[in-house]
């Protein structure tokens, strides 16, 4: 049977398991939804796409027609207690269609990947969970999907004489995750925060690869109807921290809450949070389930007649920590397509370039739409590209052959002399903005950029595009409320302080004719790549009413990062542009913070009910912001409140004028990217 159809292969498991079949010369059908980056993948390595809903069988059953099998992992995977009738449909009515589209196309086996969670958890770590138990009482909606899939699949494979393979795979890590599921959240979590505590129980953690290889073995080897559990090494909580710990530098939890406390604190949560019609994120439900039981699984049936491979919990961690470092830089899934345009073949004659900034928003995104385009094609390339990062992020980028990767820190001016060169631009990007300790600031902004310039005029590198800052001006005044060309530097705070200090030193440079250097000023940023922190403004939309510091009526511009990009490749070339700093943001009219706010909420879809702080409370926490700073300590939720309620604004006629440039994304544009922030 060489013929399958696979579903769900933008997911985790799915995409592991499509691309090891395309490896092992099946002919592969993928069913999407939507195009990602893991469809973009296999379909570069011969997979055929039809997109379609598999709630409606009418789209893809002639398709599916001739195959031989069908890999059915599509399912929403969640702990979330929210959105119970879409996760059923998403697991039950999804399977439910699949398996009688299968009837009828004459496909005579359907290997499902089920969960481990559906057979349920043991109490006693002697005991060991296998195929034929069932769990007593789902935590969640995903498990009473699955659950519900599980008993319909069995009985319709009796009625329907078809053969149907059920998979269970434990808690799978490793890569191709392009959404983040729950396991890898947990990992996330414990890198970027850190846990204060762990309790009793414990989880089977398997490798995606080996699941994957498991998979195809029994489409290959495993008996008509048959049931496999796919697990791992059987951990506790206590040593999977552990594990953890030792890989991630995070110090070990050690204290050990009981299974009581923690069920009490989600009950208040839970019985808080519905009053605000809102569901905890840890149901009562699910703690009931999870602490103090062992998600401990019986794999031997799959080593047996599968030759499943297990790995050791302890390598498998090993290589997700390093995948989460991957995740927190924004980097997971940066280099690879994102769209189905053919690849540029035709060399290219543009000049070699070097940014700064990598990994970081506007980096980010820079390499992205030079690999990709932008949303509107452009400025795809295969031009030389160098990327000067820093020695830590080492590993963290996986980027194509036009892209050189070299490693220097900024603040220090040998190792930036020994790499900055045999480039003819520059485009730098990289800078601190909300470090905590204000030194930071000047050591990266100002003396990181003195070396870049010092290094371009050793050597005789003359173009530099510089990415500054509204900080450089601070804010608009009663007589000046919004900036223009003319408006003259007063910068606010040491961030801006330590930019324009940097902006001055080029602009210097550049009127002695010693480079030939180009400033860019951005606003309130918007756009792909934005850094998880960003999450919790767009959360707040969420909350009964949405916090406003200051009336809501002051004017603030926003930059989209790929304006900003366009910017940088329009003015790189243009000698206009020489010597001289332009304001990069939105066009007329000037949106007020009240316009931007609701723009988004109706993006979001939820109602736009503010709160406003009193200007009086700005000025308290701006003087607050300015005493922490005397003691070189910086907190950026206090030090953006207190600005917040000022006009920050400016007018882009000159950059309009030297270069052309336009900006193209919207306010609505750059809401409704938020709203697809959410639904990731």
């Amino acid at each position: 049977m060489r013929k399958v159809v696979v579903s769900g292969a933008g997911g985790h498991i799915g995409f592991n398991v499509a691309k090891k079949l395309l490896a092992n010369n099946y002919e592969v059908l993928l069913l999407v939804r939507s195009i990602n980056v893991n469809i973009i993948e296999l379909k570069n390595l011969g997979a055929s796409i039809h997109s379609c809903n598999l709630l409606e069988e009418r789209t893809y059953l002639p398709q599916i027609e001739n195959f031989d099998a069908f890999f059915h992992l599509a399912a929403e995977n969640t702990t979330s207690m929210q959105n119970e009738a879409r996760v059923l449909e998403n697991t039950l009515q999804l399977t439910k269609s699949v398996a009688e589209a299968c009837v009828k196309a004459g496909i005579q086996t359907l290997i499902y990947t089920s969960s481990v969670v559906v057979l349920g958890r043991s109490k006693d770590t002697n005991r060991l969970i296998n195929e034929n138990d069932v769990v007593e009482r789902p935590e969640s909606p995903y498990v009473k999907g699955k659950l519900e899939a599980e008993k319909f699949l069995i009985q319709f494979a009796k009625d329907k004489n078809i053969d149907i393979r059920h998979i269970y795979p434990s808690w799978v890590v490793g890569p191709g995750d392009a959404k983040l599921t729950p396991p890898h959240k947990v990992i996330k979590d414990f890198v970027s925060k850190g846990q204060a505590f762990y309790f009793d129980g414990g989880i089977s953690i398997a490798d995606v690869e080996a699941v994957a290889d498991a998979q195809i073995s029994a489409l290959e080897n495993g008996t008509p109807n048959g049931k496999y559990i796919i697990g791992g090494e059987n951990i506790t909580f206590n040593a999977f921290y552990e594990i953890l710990s030792g890989f991630s530098g995070k110090k070990q939890p050690k204290l050990k809450l009981p299974k009581w406390f923690i069920y009490f604190g989600a009950l208040v949560l839970d019985i808080l949070l519905k009053i605000f019609g809102k569901r905890s994120p840890v149901s009562p439900e699910y703690v009931e389930s999870v602490v103090g039981n062992y998600s401990w699984y019986d794999s031997n049936k799959a080593i047996k007649e599968l030759d499943y491979q297990p790995e050791a919990a302890k390598e498998i961690l090993r290589k997700a920590i390093q995948e989460t470092y991957k995740r927190m830089a924004g980097t997971i899934n940066l280099g690879k397509r994102t769209n189905l345009l053919p690849e540029i073949t035709t060399p290219s004659q543009e000049k070699t370039l070097m940014i700064t900034g990598v990994p970081g928003w506007l980096g980010n995104r820079m390499v992205d739409i030079l690999i990709n385009g932008d949303r509107f094609g452009n400025y795809r390339t295969n031009r030389k590209i160098k990327i000067l990062t820093e020695p830590r992020f080492k590993g963290l980028l996986n980027l194509p052959e036009n892209f050189e990767i070299v490693y220097a820190d900024l603040t220090n001016r040998t190792e930036v002399m020994n790499v900055v060169k045999e480039v003819d631009t520059i485009f730098h990007l990289a800078g601190a903005i909300y470090p905590k300790q204000v030194d930071v600031l000047y050591k990266v902004n100002e003396r990181g950029t003195r070396n870049i310039v010092d290094a371009c005029i050793q050597n005789g590198i003359k173009r530099i595009v510089y990415m500054s800052t509204d900080s450089t001006c601070g804010y608009g005044t009663e007589t000046q409320p919004i900036f223009d060309e003319n408006t003259k530097s007063k910068p606010y705070k040491h961030y801006g302080k330590s930019k324009l200090a940097a902006e001055n030193y080029i602009l210097e440079k550049s009127n002695q004719g010693l480079i030939n250097g180009t400033s860019l000023r951005g606003f309130w940023f918007f756009g792909p790549f934005a850094p998880e922190r960003n999450m919790t403004f767009v959360n707040m939309f969420f909350w009964p009413r949405q916090v406003v510091f200051g009336n809501g009526k002051n004017l603030r511009s926003i930059s989209h990062v790929d304006d900003i990009i366009a910017a940088f490749l329009q003015a790189e070339n243009n000698e206009n542009t020489y010597s001289n700093w332009y304001w990069i943001g939105n066009d007329l009219p000037y949106s007020t913070v009240d316009t931007i706010y609701s723009t988004i909420a109706q993006s979001l879809g939820v109602p736009y009910k503010p709160v406003y702080v009193p200007k009086l409370v700005c000025r308290a926490l701006e003087q607050t912001d300015s005493v922490l700073n005397k003691f070189n300590y910086i907190q950026s939720t206090i030090q953006a409140a207190g600005k917040f309620d000022y006009n920050i604004a400016g007018s882009i006629d000159k950059a309009k004028r030297d270069f052309g440039y336009s900006p193209r994304i919207t306010l609505k544009d750059a809401a409704d990217e938020l709203k697809s922030m959410v639904d990731k």
